[in-house]
């Protein structure tokens, strides 16, 4: 519970920090305060929940949801690659939307959602995440770029594997949407 109003405050904090951006003349920052802020609202309406994941597993999906925070981006980094970023963002704000009352960062079982991108992909909002920072990343192929996206990818897969737990109905869903991530691949 406590874990939630963090969440909340820092999801609304980052889209304080993004309008402000936007503001400064940053027009790439519009979708990432959109998401930031649908982020918040969710966090506010989302279902409650008796079955939900052990405190530690809720740790690590929160650090997991904050890492492409420390993506360090520079000023070179070419127009298409912002595009192609923010297209990323634009299907993650797809896949929030979609979730609605059911998204939360945290692993917990709020309902199975089968709509939106969730008919192609089981877990479009983290395939959308990872290619955002991996369209970044490749410009700036820094080790703290490849490290935060490696760890990042690491607590993905953790996130995956716990949700699929802890959701009643999963097995069924899982047969049906035959990709996790990548389709075809993952």
């Amino acid at each position: 519970m406590l874990l939630d109003y963090f969440g909340i405050i820092l999801m609304a904090i980052l889209g304080g920090a993004r309008l402000n951006q936007v503001l400064t003349g940053e027009w790439w920052a519009l979708p990432l305060f959109a998401h930031a802020m649908l982020s918040a609202c969710m966090l506010v309406l989302h279902r409650k929940t008796s079955r939900h994941a052990p405190l530690l597993q809720r740790l690590i999906a929160w650090a997991s949801a904050l890492l492409p925070f420390a993506v360090q981006v520079n000023n070179s980094v070419p127009a298409m690659n912002r595009f192609l970023s923010l297209f990323g963002v634009v299907i993650a704000i797809w896949a929030i939307a979609a979730l609605g009352k059911s998204f939360d960062v945290s692993p917990a079982d709020r309902g199975l959602v089968k709509r939106g991108p969730y008919k192609w992909l089981r877990h479009p909002m983290y395939a959308s995440e990872l290619f955002s920072v991996i369209v970044i990343v490749v410009v700036d192929l820094s080790l703290r770029n490849i490290l935060v996206t490696l760890v990042l990818l690491a607590t993905l897969y953790l996130r995956i594997h716990w949700e699929e737990k802890i959701i009643r109905g999963y097995a069924d869903y899982g047969k049906q949407v035959r990709s996790r991530v990548i389709p075809g691949v993952w």
